[in-house]
């Protein structure tokens, strides 16, 4: 089994600027440990005979025809929008630009 330390999920999780509390981070320890756990037996199977899978389907996929049809209309989908104007949604400022 391959062990995920504690120090380990410390620190992914400081470079994606994420924080666990101490029990979060075991689970997340044992967790990704089971997973990399269930990979390593994957990675033991004799694959070299199985040929690449390039769709799981028997059958190709089936595509429908490209056809024009109307659009729904800015009237529509704006219809139940909080705010508006001129034929846009408006929507709180999220980014301070300094």
């Amino acid at each position: 089994m391959t062990a995920i330390t504690h120090e380990t999920v410390t620190h992914y999780a400081k470079l994606a600027n994420l924080h666990f509390d101490e029990s979060e981070t075991a689970l997340l320890a044992e967790q990704l440990g089971t997973i990399l756990t269930h990979v390593e037996k994957i990675a033991e199977l004799d694959l070299d005979d199985v040929p690449a899978t390039s769709n799981v389907l028997a059958r190709q996929p089936l595509f429908r025809e490209d056809e024009v049809r109307p659009s729904l209309g800015s009237e529509k989908a704006l219809a139940n929008a909080p705010d508006t104007e001129s034929h846009h949604f408006l929507v709180p400022k999220v980014i301070n630009v300094k």
